[in-house]
């Protein structure tokens, strides 16, 4: 108890906190922007907090890391262009909801979703931070390729209604990501003969063209057409305010997505985006109004935020525990340990555990400062739905030029993501969802490396992933989410049927 108490002093000090308001609020800002990331705000702070005390360099990267987080959510919603990768599941209902005059209903959801799944994730890492890295260290070539087959799988779930064209968009993710170096040997492959396409296709270029430039391709066909009337956007509006009805749907999405998240994020090398899609899938599979999903159900917002938000404390468990960064960004944040000091692993919890406790507190701290915060700006993000279209996509362009040039610091990327733009524009034309792209290139990846090396270790027998329990019980989860699918999509098209007759 002394040393909790002890931890609660040093990390409400008034320059704690204020490392820890302003890592929130660049962290929010910068997310918000499309083409900026999370990485990059927290690796260009980092050389700022090897001149402040540990604590206080700490607290104002995990700000940058739970308000970067979360604000990708903030121009999903208003301007359905995801701010960062996770947050793309967001903009399925989240910009739904804004053409339907909720913005602030949506921001509202987004906002409270990630706080709980924080607040759970700060919980599990205090409490089972140990027993969970162990666990997560099972986890080898077998299971990360199971888990990436049941995560692909969901695409048959988010494509009901026209689940050949969804399945089709995910192919083509799949086939997308297997562009530029081989992970295992470094051949180059479908570069043909360019040295920019040999590194692959740039991630940021891709999801801000798929998005922003499809987005506003749409509304230079729509003539400018504004899809809500955005002078009468008020967070005072009952249109804005969470009712008691949208709070039963939303509850039980958060409350199944915060735990698998946190999970997730204790696995290393996964993330949000898997968490984040792999969440509003299931949200979608159990819910009584799967209609409802993609044409703005706030129960997608919330499964998509508290999953998204809730690996921000998980991902700490194998770095503190065991020195493995759980993601990109404890990577780097385990440069700011290193520096000041803190070897991360059991030594640390032996050594250093006034810090430990202190770490645990300043999550918590940042937690409930977060929520102070994304309040009192939500009036603020709201203003930006007035824009009218003309003059706001003009800026999403620029801002997304401007984001990928500086991310990759290649006139080539820009390029493509033009490219992706149209791609974008002619899917959404023609009736294919874009959403099952983004999966399938974010895990093919995981697919791949996971398949070969499992198939090098066991000397090419398939039967490894059926005698490793956890792979088995992911590839039995996958096999039964297609077949519900496939049942659905088939009562879905019988009923159709029946109607036109």
């Amino acid at each position: 108890m002394d040393v909790l108490l002890a931890a609660a002093a040093e990390v409400i000090a008034l320059q704690n906190v204020a490392m820890i308001a302003l890592g929130l609020v660049i962290g929010i800002v910068i997310g918000a922007i499309p083409g900026l990331n999370v990485p990059l705000a927290v690796a260009i702070a980092l050389p700022i907090t090897f001149k402040l005390a540990p604590i206080a360099g700490i607290a104002m990267l995990v700000g940058i890391y739970k308000g970067g987080t979360y604000g990708g959510s903030i121009s999903a919603v208003l301007i359905n262009v995801p701010g960062t990768p996770a947050a793309a599941a967001t903009a399925m209902d989240g910009s739904q909801l804004t053409r339907q005059g909720h913005a602030g209903k949506a921001l509202r959801m987004s906002l409270y979703a990630s706080i709980i799944g924080e607040l759970v994730s700060d919980i599990v890492l205090i409490m089972l931070a140990v027993p969970i890295a162990r666990f997560a260290l099972k986890f080898g070539p077998v299971e990360n390729f199971a888990l990436g087959v049941f995560s692909l799988t969901l695409i048959a779930v988010l494509s009901e209604g026209n689940m050949l064209k969804g399945l089709s968009a995910g192919v083509l993710g799949v086939f997308l990501s297997t562009f530029g170096l081989d992970p295992l040997t470094g051949d180059a492959r479908l570069a043909f003969g360019s040295q920019e396409l040999s590194a692959g296709w740039s991630f940021i270029a891709l999801v801000i063209g798929i998005f922003a430039v499809s987005e506003a391709l749409s509304m230079v066909e729509r003539r400018g057409a504004g899809p809500i009337e955005r002078s009468r956007v008020r967070l005072s509006d009952a249109a804005h305010r969470l009712s008691r009805e949208d709070w039963r749907h939303a509850a039980p999405a958060i409350a199944r997505a915060a735990p698998i998240g946190v999970f997730i994020g204790a696995v290393p090398g996964l993330g949000s985006a898997i968490s984040a899609y792999l969440n509003y899938g299931i949200a979608r599979a159990l819910s009584r109004r799967p209609e409802r999903f993609g044409k703005g159900a706030i129960e997608g917002v919330a499964a998509a935020e508290a999953g998204n938000n809730s690996v921000t404390a998980s991902t700490f468990i194998p770095m503190l525990t065991l020195g493995i960064p759980g993601d990109v960004i404890t990577a780097i944040m385990l440069g700011a340990f290193m520096v000041h000091g803190l070897v991360p692993g059991p030594q640390l919890f032996r050594d250093n555990a006034p810090f430990v406790a202190a770490f645990f507190v300043l999550m918590l701290v940042t937690t409930a400062l977060h929520l102070v915060i994304g309040r009192i700006g939500l009036g603020l993000f709201i203003q930006a739905v007035r824009v009218p279209n003309q003059v706001l996509y003009p800026v999403v362009l620029a801002l997304s030029f401007t984001g990928v040039y500086v991310a990759t610091n290649n006139l080539f990327d820009v390029g493509v993501m033009l490219g992706f733009g149209v791609l974008g524009y002619a899917m959404n034309k023609f009736g294919f969802p874009v959403a099952p792209l983004l999966i399938g290139f974010i895990l093919g990846p995981i697919v791949e490396v996971g398949l070969r090396q499992s198939l090098i270790i066991a000397r090419g027998d398939l039967t490894v992933f059926v005698r490793h329990p956890i792979s088995a019980v992911f590839l039995v989860l996958g096999v039964v989410a297609l077949v519900w699918a496939g049942a659905r999509e088939w009562r879905g098209g019988a009923a159709r049927g029946a109607s036109a007759r």
